[in-house]
């Protein structure tokens, strides 16, 4: 703990002085006394957003020793907006605020301290003062831009399917116009994925025409005319469909403006009579009638209603008929994958033309339609209080109180906008303010099918698992926002790998898998999951690296989901790890790395003794070296039996089967033994697994036997007697007595198996 508060400093005093360099208060060479902060995640990922230059710069010159020169600007305090306590839009307002002071960072104000609710920026002597409000709007239009979004939101939508059979036309309040063109653009290429389905049926009935033409009278033809007739059938179908709906949605907007102009007529009138005090109050009610689309989009949709065909040609980018603000949108079209142009559910009709409307929506608006307040002040923020209760007019995601402007959430703020409340009697989309619904569409991190959301490290030391974070997804399908990963599981039998082997369980297998194994150790993995955290503990994570490695063993086996494997890692989660180990001992019959095995068993125990031994009152880390230790032991006989009789015969089989039968008592197991041996005496050889030979020897001496240790050409070795199997069992079965003693022999029997998986593996004699 000392040395990573000395290691704050250090940082901290070097991203003071490289501000100062930066704006001219100290030289550059000043920098070289903080060449080594290079190995620090936050200093480098610093150097890389405010100059990448001074990167280079300390990478190729000479060390040597520099005075340390003081920074001579100060530290300015700022408050952070309080967290929500829905866990995804907590999520989304950890981004933004990161991202923001990021964007800090990048202009020269670097975070130097953090604290609980608050940080310290630097203000260098000749840095400009700091304009917060100016910062925050330009970090607004430069992550809502249509880069900014792509950047962001784009690899989600081309790699995670939000809702099985897509979403509906998502209301989301635009707060730039970048914005603005970024949802026309995937509002659009999911529409135009419509026209490519009715040209891809219409390419199929000429070809099932052409081909039925061809064929003579008979079964053949009589199928291609079935199938032909069945195309038809569809297409016609969808055809009249979007039709009849296409019209039903004009007759609603000729209806919805009828009553806006009604009530502007009245508003104008009242606004000719009022007094000078409400004019103010009835012009932005005037205002707020606007009608939401433009002429020229009303125009095309009172065309298209009697003509579906001719939307097509109208919606085309690369049509001549196409309005200007259609065709505008060609160029970022080609951004959006196959995955992302089947988000929305355009295959229904009602859907279809409520996507189709807000696309004109969208680019009918001129200038943005909400404003995100900033989320970082030079004062603390003061929040209104709500009434109790779950029906009261607050906003879902932060709990401010609602106004006018409000939304129902959908899948671009929640993954389950659904919620039962508590007092109601079904499920509702709730109400959400415009600022969450616009961080929420600026935030990643949005767990769709098959995807799980994990949170790393903690909130108050987050450049590392950030770093870690963005690093781990190079080159996947995953998704990583902040200190979040979004993992995204393939399908496997037609189902998402998460749905199969369980969130909690895909999580611990993939990170288990993916990750380096000194990450899994450094920083603490939670499962989000609603409003939980779900500890994944670094005992669990590690021993599922472990067992994957050591058996080869992979999610999905054959084109199917390995069960085996996820029933071991519900065993580690449940801190039975003989079980875990039996389990794909038995699933595989062999160990692929035995190697691996072993030190990450021993690697196990020290994690066990460091994160339980000291948290709770349990015995785990003891027991499960004590099972090591006595399956060392035993091994060296069972051993011995196998090369008497043959190893990997039947006979060898059924002589191990016995004695892991008989480990209860060691008379009645050396009674089996002594059937193919005629000594008294068995040898545990190092090489055989160091992890068990170092427990088996602890155990020795503790038990008040003498530890034969003795080498030869095969290596180390120990000598284990009968006495010696007398006295470690007296040994333990004084630490395990009564019932305790069952359960240490029934791991004990399964440690001792999993030394010989060919023969829990292998087949019965016919």
């Amino acid at each position: 703990m000392e040395r990573a508060m000395v290691q704050a400093s250090t940082v901290a005093r070097a991203k003071r002085l490289v501000a100062d360099v930066r704006f001219g208060e100290a030289p550059r060479e000043a920098l070289l006394a903080y060449k080594e902060a290079l190995d620090e995640p936050e200093f480098a990922a610093f150097l890389e957003r405010i100059d990448p230059r001074i990167v280079r710069y300390l990478r190729v010159a000479p060390g040597g020793s520099q005075a340390l020169s003081d920074p001579k600007g100060k530290d300015l305090l700022l408050y952070l907006h309080p967290l929500p306590g829905e866990r995804q839009m907590r999520a989304a307002y950890e981004v933004a605020i990161e991202g923001f002071l990021e964007h800090l960072e990048a202009k020269g104000y670097p975070v130097v301290e953090r604290g609980a609710g608050w940080v310290k920026a630097y203000v260098s002597p000749k840095a400009p003062s700091l304009d917060l409000e100016g910062a925050w709007k330009a970090y607004i239009e430069e992550a809502f831009s249509l880069e900014g979004l792509s950047a962001r939101l784009l690899p989600l939508l081309n790699s995670v399917r939000l809702a099985g059979r897509g979403i509906s036309a998502p209301k989301v309040p635009v707060p730039t116009l970048g914005a603005r063109d970024f949802l026309a653009a995937w509002y659009l290429a999911n529409l135009l994925s419509v026209k490519e389905r009715l040209a891809w049926r219409d390419q199929e009935i000429r070809r099932l025409e052409e081909e039925a033409s061809r064929l003579p009278e008979g079964s053949e033809k009589s199928r291609k005319l079935r199938e032909l007739e069945k195309r038809r059938q569809d297409q016609e179908k969808e055809l009249k469909k979007y039709g009849g709906e296409l019209r039903k949605k004009w007759e609603e907007i000729v209806r919805e403006e009828e009553k806006r102009a009604e009530k502007r007529r009245k508003l104008e009138e009242r606004l000719q009579r009022a007094k000078p005090k409400d004019r103010p109050r009835l012009e932005n009610e005037l205002r707020a009638l606007e009608p939401p689309l433009a002429q020229w989009a009303l125009k095309g949709l009172g065309q298209a209603k009697d003509d579906p065909g001719r939307l097509w040609t109208w919606l085309d980018p690369e049509s001549p008929e196409a309005p200007g603000a259609i065709q505008r949108l060609k160029p970022y079209l080609g951004r959006f994958g196959p995955l992302a142009k089947g988000q929305l559910n355009t295959a229904v009709g009602n859907k279809f033309t409520k996507i189709l409307e807000e696309l004109l929506r969208l680019l009918s608006l001129s200038s943005p339609e909400v404003e995100v307040p900033p989320l970082v002040s030079e004062t603390p923020f003061t929040l209104d209080l709500r009434d109790p209760g779950d029906k009261a007019d607050v906003c879902y995601g932060c709990g401010r109180p609602l106004g006018k402007d409000k939304l129902k959430a959908s899948k671009l703020v929640f993954a389950s906008p659904s919620q039962r409340l508590q007092s109601g009697n079904g499920q509702e989309e709730p109400w959400v303010c415009p600022s969450c619904a616009a961080l929420a569409l600026l935030s990643p991190i949005k767990p769709g099918e098959g995807s799980v959301l994990v949170q790393v490290g903690s909130y108050g030391a987050p450049e590392a698992a950030k770093h870690f974070a963005r690093l781990l997804v190079t080159g996947t399908l995953h998704v990583a926002a902040g200190r979040y990963l979004l993992l995204n599981s393939p399908q496997v039998g037609g189902k998402p790998l998460a749905q199969a082997l369980g969130r909690v369980v895909y999580a611990l297998q993939a990170l288990g898998q993916e990750v380096n194994p000194k990450v899994l150790e450094r920083f603490p993995f939670y499962l989000v999951e609603g409003a939980q955290e779900i500890p994944l503990p670094p005992r669990a994570l590690w021993l599922s690296h472990v067992l994957q490695r050591a058996f080869a063993s992979r999610p999905d086996e054959g084109g199917e989901v390995n069960r085996p494997l996820g029933e071991a890692l519900r065993y580690a989660l449940g801190d039975l790890p003989w079980h875990a180990l039996y389990t794909l001992a038995r699933r595989y019959g062999r160990v692929a790395d035995r190697f691996s095995l072993e030190d990450g068993l021993m690697r196990y125990a020290s994690l066990l003794e460091k994160e339980v031994g000291m948290k709770e009152n349990t015995d785990l880390s003891q027991r499960f070296r004590d099972v090591a230790g006595l399956t060392g032991l035993l091994s060296a006989w069972v051993g011995y039996v196998e090369g008497q009789v043959g190893r990997n015969s039947q006979e060898a089989k059924r002589a191990v089967v016995k004695l892991l039968d008989n480990l209860e008592r060691p008379g009645d197991f050396l009674y089996v033994a002594a059937y193919h041996l005629d000594s008294t005496q068995a040898r545990l050889y190092e090489a055989g697994g160091a992890f068990f030979y170092q427990e088996a020897k602890r155990l020795l001496q503790e038990a008040g036997a003498r530890a034969q240790e003795a080498e030869e050409g095969s290596g180390r070795f120990l000598n284990v007697s009968q006495d010696d199997l007398h006295r470690v069992y007296a040994h333990l079965a004084a630490r395990y007595p009564g019932k305790a003693w069952e359960g240490f022999i029934y791991e004990v029997r399964l440690s001792l198996a999993s030394r010989f998986p060919q023969y829990i593996r292998m087949e019965k004699e016919g």
